[in-house]
């Protein structure tokens, strides 16, 4: 009698086990967009664009015409090759570190809190616009950005989200 109950739970288990599993979402293989990280800044009429590539070159824009370059235009001729004379290599990152912060970045797109937290009042300053973003492919295969930190009227501002002001401290602190 107790070998029946023991083997009949075992079965209870298993079905449970095997109809349970694999419910959820598949796992997918994270794709990597071309331009991976994006700086910009901007006062005065001055802008600048640093951007870090997806084997972790990081790039400075060299012309306004980049700078001022939409997102969807300036992958696109960023991965055909067409932006080579109008940027600079500056600095190469490790590529393993790379993908961990690219990682974080796409777990953490979709969360709550991601947007930024301005406080309730700015300094009446004049004073530079600096943007910290990741790029991402969404579910639906189109690139999309998200802001991982912001510098505006001389304040810092954070996201809600502990990884995305993490990718923005690997970010910072690695170009």
């Amino acid at each position: 009698m107790e070998r029946t109950l023991a083997a009949f739970s075992a079965i209870v288990l298993l079905i449970g086990c095997f109809s349970g599993c694999g419910r959820g979402e598949e796992p997918r293989e994270i794709k990597m967009p071309d331009i991976t990280f994006m700086y910009t800044y901007s006062f005065e009429g001055t802008y600048q664009l640093t951007f870090c590539d997806s084997v972790g070159n990081c790039n400075k824009a060299m012309t306004d015409e980049v700078c001022t370059m939409g997102l969807d235009s300036l992958s696109e001729k960023f991965a055909s090759g067409a932006l080579d004379d109008d940027i600079r290599l500056v600095k190469n990152c490790d590529k393993t570190a790379l993908e961990k912060a690219y990682t974080k970045l796409v777990k953490a797109s979709g969360a709550e809190g991601r947007e930024l937290k301005y406080p309730d009042s700015l300094p009446a300053v004049e004073a530079p616009e600096e943007r910290w973003y990741g790029l991402y492919y969404d579910k639906d295969d189109k690139l999309r950005k998200v802001a991982v930190h912001a510098n505006t009227c001389m304040t810092d501002v954070t996201t809600g989200n502990e990884d995305l002001n993490e990718v923005y401290e690997w970010f910072s602190d690695t170009f």
